[in-house]
């Protein structure tokens, strides 16, 4: 689905969406023996890296796992959002990752109780809310739940659109953290608050900083700038979302780099395109060793090792 912002997608306001067909890019371990656990990689604003395949395709499959790669920007007739994160919106990833953990399911070589769910930079937002009922709703996935959640070097820790003043999220969650990311593309520290008052509101959520790595620490590719990057590190801002119809805005819309409230649509998206819109000649590569770490982390975290 295609659903044009996140209140729609929210408040079951289907009227705006139009329908989409997506592919992705089954690799199914050899040997299988029985029913196989699975994971569904959500991509970045790049599309998909070839780490997808070199990293984590190669090292799950390795361990017993399924992985199915989603290609949501292609199929869209998109290359990449790393410039304009609109040409794609958020709700129409999430959506993508739910309607593949339903066709998983449904496979007779996958276990559907041990599909987890991953993602890269802006496929890390994807992964945490595919975490939250809210944004589970409008996607009948026939019963079938995430049993994990990981994301790495996420978005969505400097614009959040909460619900967890009413819900808890559905199966554990994973943050894999960048420590330098907040030199450039978004703010670490913004990221560890979030973890952390989620955690305390009773969510099986942790976060794990790497140090001394950039965005797309898992991957193979050399040092890098990339000139013209959305940033997202100057803002500090959130709503909490409701599914009720004609709800507004939300609940306690707030902007805390400005200490302003953000009551309306037009005050938090003026709030947002002042602050959370600055482009960046961003740094990003990949690191041997702390790919290494995230690999046995995750496998650790999903219960395979």
């Amino acid at each position: 689905m295609n659903p044009p912002n996140r209140w729609e997608y929210a408040r079951l306001n289907m009227q705006n969406t139009k329908p989409a067909v997506v592919w992705g890019d089954l690799l199914m371990p050899k040997n299988i023996s029985g029913k196989v656990p699975a994971l569904v990689l959500s991509h970045g604003s790049s599309g998909i890296s070839p780490a997808a395949y070199d990293v984590w395709a190669r090292e799950m499959n390795a361990a017993g796992v399924a992985i199915f790669i989603i290609d949501s920007f292609k199929p869209r007739g998109i290359d990449q959002t790393a410039t304009d994160q609109s040409k794609v919106t958020f709700p129409a990833q999430t959506a993508d990752a739910l309607n593949a953990l339903k066709l998983l399911a449904s496979h007779p070589q996958i276990d559907a109780t041990r599909i987890f769910n991953i993602g890269m930079s802006r496929g890390g937002g994807v992964a945490f809310d595919t975490a939250w009922p809210t944004w589970q709703r409008p996607v009948n996935t026939n019963g079938a739940k995430f049993a994990g959640h990981i994301a790495l070097y996420p978005s969505g820790c400097d614009v959040r659109f909460r619900t967890d003043d009413r819900e808890k999220a559905t199966a554990p969650i994973f943050f894999a953290l960048a420590s330098i990311d907040g030199e450039d593309w978004q703010s670490g520290s913004n990221c560890v608050k979030y973890v952390e008052d989620l955690a305390k509101k009773g969510n099986a959520i942790k976060f794990k900083e790497y140090k001394g790595t950039y965005h797309g620490f898992d991957t193979n590719n050399k040092f890098a700038y990339y000139p013209g990057v959305v940033s997202s590190k100057n803002c500090d801002m959130e709503v909490y979302m409701t599914t009720v119809q004609g709800g507004g805005l939300g609940n306690n819309g707030f902007d805390f780099k400005a200490n302003k409230a953000l009551t309306s649509y037009a005050e938090f998206n003026q709030a947002q395109q002042q602050s959370c819109g600055s482009k960046v000649n961003a740094r990003a590569g990949g690191d041997s060793s702390a790919q290494k770490d995230v690999v046995r982390d995750a496998l650790n975290f999903m219960g395979i090792r």
